[in-house]
């Protein structure tokens, strides 16, 4: 990165500084759409996974960021040796952190709204683009059946975010790939609250046929007060 980009993604005291969201993991459904999904270069994993976040950004620095809500659908991912995750939607509420986005490698583009609403124990997250709800995500503070040794690693690493990105530049489109790092550049407080979340999405979504027919996942809600920077390497 140059100078300007360090000034924007990589301010003193993190980009980031307080969040909350809902996240869930499940295996894809349909294993060749998960191919499919995943560009070239990225590898298919030993093991696939599907993650679905939703993301209340409270704080975020430096000027002209400020509060954005965002959600993405994640594939797990292989390149160069290294596990990742791979972005193949990212619908955000504001302009900016779009277009910063977008420099990165992320498919992100402006959608109506997307909410993160609590009601008792109970917290819902909501997006919608064209009038259109795109996915909805309800969060349940309950365990409701025994987790998979894979769910289990996944659930005890009670970061929001369960390692760095490998993304396209043009977004999904190439042809250069990079490693996105999320790193930490204050001492983190991560909040997470185990429960099942419950998973709908607009069948029109081209990574719909992803989630199985179930619709219920082991997810977290989680609260984070720290830093965090986006850090882009590997360019090829």
């Amino acid at each position: 990165m140059n100078i300007i980009d360090r000034m924007i993604f990589e301010p003193r005291g993190g980009m980031f500084r307080e969040f909350e969201g809902l996240t869930t993991h499940f295996e894809p459904k349909d294993p060749s759409l998960y191919r499919k999904l995943l560009p070239e270069p990225f590898a298919m994993p030993g093991r696939p996974v599907v993650t679905i976040f939703v993301a209340d950004y409270v704080r975020v620095i430096p000027w002209p960021m400020s509060r954005y809500q965002e959600w993405s659908v994640l594939l797990r991912s292989e390149w160069k040796g290294e596990k990742g995750w791979y972005s193949v939607t990212m619908p955000v509420t504001k302009w900016v952190p779009m277009r910063g986005g977008r420099y990165l490698g992320f498919p992100k583009y402006i959608v109506d709204e997307i909410t993160l609403a609590r009601s008792g124990e109970t917290r819902v997250a909501t997006a919608k683009y064209k009038g259109v709800v795109q996915l909805a995500l309800e969060f349940r503070p309950s365990t409701a059946r025994q987790l998979a040794p894979w769910e289990r690693e996944l659930a005890e690493n009670e970061s929001f975010f369960k390692g760095d990105a490998h993304q396209l530049v043009p977004p999904g489109r190439g042809p250069r790939a990079q490693k996105i790092i999320l790193r930490h550049v204050t001492q983190p407080k991560w909040s997470p609250e185990h429960g099942m979340i419950s998973v709908r999405v607009d069948p029109s979504q081209s990574w719909a046929g992803l989630v199985p027919d179930e619709g219920e996942f082991p997810g977290t809600y989680n609260h984070f007060i720290g830093g965090i920077n986006l850090i882009a390497e590997k360019f090829i």
